[in-house]
């Protein structure tokens, strides 16, 4: 299987503001394509940089090799799943789109079978490398669908 999503694979529904850079846009396609695949382990923790913060709930994993390690567990846990972008906007006072939120929804397919829908958030943050390379430096899901809780043993971090 390739690493390459085709355009329409993963897609962004609305933007509050309108990602002007391409490059970020064709790599949030490719996150969520890849975040969709269980084999793409190593293609995953290719996408952060070596000291990326990866925050799940009351799961936190620092470094490449630590968030693929998360990935490994989380896919144990849920089996399939596939998340779909409906909303990308700007976070903070930036203009280069390397600080975002992210809104989507995703389908979890669990051991026994059933599915269930959601809603999620994340915060996240680029690196615009010097060789030009985009990779995530920071990445919280700060907001799941309860149903996603009843699939696994996770608190959320509401952060207060």
């Amino acid at each position: 299987m390739s690493s390459k999503p085709p355009a329409e694979e993963t897609h962004i529904t609305q933007a509050a503001h309108v990602l002007s850079d391409k490059d970020v846009r064709h790599f949030l396609r490719k996150y969520y394509y890849i975040a969709n695949e269980p084999a793409l382990d190593t293609e995953y923790g290719d996408l952060f940089t070596e000291d990326a913060v990866f925050i799940m709930g009351n799961r936190k994993a620092t470094g490449r090799e630590a968030i693929r390690a998360l990935r490994k567990k989380v896919w144990d846990e849920i089996p399939g799943r596939d998340h779909d972008m409906v909303k990308v906007f700007s976070h903070g006072n930036n203009d280069d789109d390397t600080e975002l939120m992210v809104l989507g929804t995703v389908t979890w397919t669990y051991h026994a079978g059933h599915k269930n829908l959601g809603d999620w958030a994340a915060h996240v943050k680029l690196d615009k490398g010097k060789n030009g390379q985009i990779r995530c430096s920071y990445y919280q899901i700060i907001a799941v669908s309860t149903s996603f809780l009843k699939g696994m043993d996770l608190t959320i971090n509401t952060g207060l």
